[in-house]
């Protein structure tokens, strides 16, 4: 395999990874959107009362809405896939060096 074959298939995972991480926020956002209501409060399907809803991973807390759906879909698509692609990418690495 020449070199420039092998930019190219590693360009494209790197677009496939970003394109993953985009669209998990995009369909964050539509759903927080959807289902809790859009801006001055819920008024979704599962808001339940005039009071803003909250949902939490761990220690962080966040208001569940369109834009922090989007971002918690990002980070945790990013993390999720980052972490098998670093893996992936040290076993190749590795395996060049055999």
């Amino acid at each position: 395999m020449s070199e420039r074959e092998r930019t190219r298939g590693r360009r494209v995972v790197a677009w496939m990874y970003a394109g993953s991480v985009v669209i998990a926020g995009v369909f964050g956002y539509v759903l927080g959107v959807i289902v809790y209501g859009n801006g001055g409060g819920p008024s979704g399907p599962l808001a339940d009362g005039p009071q803003p809803q909250y949902g939490s991973v761990g220690p962080i807390t966040f208001q569940l809405n369109g834009p922090n759906l989007a971002v918690f879909g990002m980070v945790a698509v990013g993390l999720m896939l980052g972490i098998g692609l670093a893996g992936i990418i040290y076993v190749s690495n590795r395996e060049n060096i055999a």
